[in-house]
C-alpha cells in the first residue's frame, strides 16, 4: 500500500494533475455568521425551502453538525458560528436525491457562499476524459504477474449531473484486461462505490459537471517473455501517457507516439504519449521481454513445494525433480518461443493494417517493424 501511495504520487507529478486543495482555518475564536445561496445551475433559479447542512470536523474530536433551511430566495444563514484551530468547514445538500457538498474557507469566503446544485441525465455523452495516465509499476517474474496502475481525470462538460440509469449498461464502464486481478480502485467523487462487472468494472456513482480524479490498480498475467491486450476507450482521453521503467520491458502500441526519458528519484521512466483519443477506439498494447522465473528458481520452487509430499528418499527424490524440472524447463521455454514469434507476427500484421488504413505514420510504420523483426530475431533458435 506504501508503494502504491508513493506511485500514485508519482504519476501526479508527472502528470501535473491539479487535484483540489482543502483550505487549513486559522482561528481567531470569533463567532462568525456562515451566509449563502443555493442555485440550480441548471435553470439559474434558485431552490427555497430546503435543508443545508454545515459540518466543522477537527482531527481527534466529533464532528459538530448545524441544520438551517434557504428562504423563498435560496438564502440560507448560520448564525453564531464558533471559528476554530485547524478546522474544516463544509457544506452539504440534498437535492433530487443526489447529494452535493463544498467545502470552503470560513475566513474569506463565509459571506459569499454559492452551493451548486443540478438536474439530472441518464446519458453519458457528456462524459469524457481528460487527462489518463497509465503506469507498469512492477512486474513479479516469479508469478508472472504485471502491476498496472491507471489514473484518469474524469470530466462532466454539461450542466447536467450524471446519474445511473436502470440498465446494466446505463452504468460508467471501465474496462480491464482479461484475467485481471487484485483489482484496487479509489476516487474522489462522493458517495462512489463500485462492483465488477464482466471485462471491467461499473462506477456506481453520480458525476456533477467538472473534473473528477479516479484511481484504479490491477495485476495481470503473463506467459512466456510476452503478452498482450486491447484496452476500448468508451469515453476517449484528450491525453495519454503510459509510463514504463526504464530497461525493465518494452510496452508498444498502435496509438502512442515514441517515447521519452524523465528521472525521478535517479530511476529512469520511459514516456509514450497520445492526444485526442476518439471515444470508443481501441488501443492495441503489446508488452515484450518480459522477464522470465530462470531454470533454477522453478527448481527451488518446485522443491520447496515437493518436500513437504515426500519423506523419502530424499536423494533420489531430489535427483528426478531435478531431471523433471529441467525437461519442463526446456519444453516450456521453446514453447514460449513458438508462443513469441506468433505474437510478434500478429503485430506485424495489425501494424501493417493500420498502415494502409492511415492510422499512423509512415516514419512510425517503419521504426516499429525495424523494432519487432529484431525481437523476432531474438526469439529465433
Amino acid at each position: 500500500m506504501i508503494r502504491l501511495i508513493k506511485i500514485t504520487i508519482f504519476i501526479i507529478v508527472i502528470l501535473s494533475i491539479n487535484v483540489g486543495e482543502k483550505k487549513v482555518l486559522f482561528a481567531d475564536n470569533s463567532l462568525k455568521e456562515i451566509k449563502g445561496i443555493v442555485v440550480n445551475s441548471t435553470t439559474g433559479q434558485p431552490i427555497a425551502e430546503t435543508t443545508i447542512t454545515l459540518y466543522i470536523e477537527q482531527l481527534d474530536k466529533d464532528s459538530e453538525v448545524f441544520y438551517t433551511t434557504t428562504d423563498i430566495a435560496g438564502a440560507f444563514v448560520f448564525e453564531s458560528i464558533e471559528i476554530q484551530e485547524d478546522a474544516l468547514y463544509w457544506l452539504s445538500i440534498f437535492y433530487e436525491g443526489i447529494g452535493y457538498t463544498e467545502l470552503f474557507d470560513v475566513i474569506s469566503d463565509n459571506k459569499n457562499l454559492v452551493l451548486q446544485v443540478y438536474d439530472t441525465t441518464t446519458s453519458d455523452e457528456s462524459i469524457s476524459i481528460y487527462n489518463s495516465s497509465i503506469l507498469f509499476s512492477d512486474v513479479d517474474h516469479l508469478n508472472r504477474e504485471l502491476s498496472i496502475i491507471e489514473m484518469v481525470t474524469l470530466q462532466n462538460t454539461d450542466n447536467l449531473t450524471y446519474i445511473q440509469g436502470s440498465g446494466p449498461m446505463d452504468l460508467l464502464r471501465f474496462g480491464l484486461p482479461e484475467g485481471a486481478t487484485d483489482l484496487i480502485i479509489d476516487t474522489e467523487i462522493a458517495n462512489a462505490d463500485w462492483v465488477q462487472i464482466d471485462k471491467g468494472f461499473a462506477l456506481l456513482a453520480s458525476v456533477k459537471p467538472g473534473k473528477h480524479e479516479l484511481m484504479y490498480a490491477y495485476k495481470i498475467p503473463y506467459s512466456g517473455s510476452s503478452t498482450s491486450f486491447v484496452k476500448n476507450w468508451r469515453y476517449g482521453s484528450n491525453n495519454l501517457r503510459i509510463v514504463i521503467p526504464e530497461n525493465l520491458f518494452q510496452v508498444v502500441t498502435n496509438i502512442t507516439d515514441d517515447s521519452e526519458l524523465i528521472n525521478l528519484e535517479d530511476i529512469n521512466y520511459e514516456v509514450q504519449e497520445a492526444k485526442n483519443i476518439k471515444r470508443m477506439e481501441k488501443m492495441e498494447v503489446f508488452v515484450l521481454d518480459l522477464p522470465e522465473p530462470t531454470m533454477f528458481e522453478l527448481i527451488k520452487e518446485r522443491f520447496v513445494t515437493a518436500e513437504y509430499m515426500y519423506v523419502a528418499p530424499i536423494s533420489l527424490g531430489l535427483f528426478l525433480l531435478i531431471g523433471l524440472s529441467i525437461f519442463i524447463w526446456k519444453n516450456r521455454n521453446k514453447a514460449y518461443k513458438n508462443r513469441d514469434m506468433q505474437l510478434i507476427d500478429q503485430m506485424i500484421d495489425n501494424l501493417q493494417k493500420d498502415f494502409n488504413q492511415g492510422k499512423i505514420s509512415e516514419e512510425k510504420y517503419i521504426k516499429m517493424i525495424k523494432m519487432l523483426e529484431d525481437q523476432k530475431n531474438e526469439a529465433l533458435p
